[in-house]
């Protein structure tokens, strides 16, 4: 199930929001993203299968 959704996430999602917008996060950098931003002790608490791919939830402090 996770490789379609991977998929459906790389040919429909990406093709629609530009892979520039959308590759760092597919790739895992949403947490060193929002370090950079500011927040502390980023965690990833959730994470929820969708159609087109996995919805992470995070946790962190400002």
């Amino acid at each position: 199930m996770m490789r379609l959704m991977r998929t459906l996430f790389r040919n429909i999602i990406q093709n629609l929001d530009a892979r520039t917008n959308t590759e760092p996060n597919a790739c895992g950098g949403l947490p060193d993203i929002m370090a950079v931003a500011g927040f502390r002790s980023v965690e990833q608490s959730d994470v929820i299968a969708t159609l087109s791919g996995s919805i992470s939830i995070y946790w962190a402090v400002r």
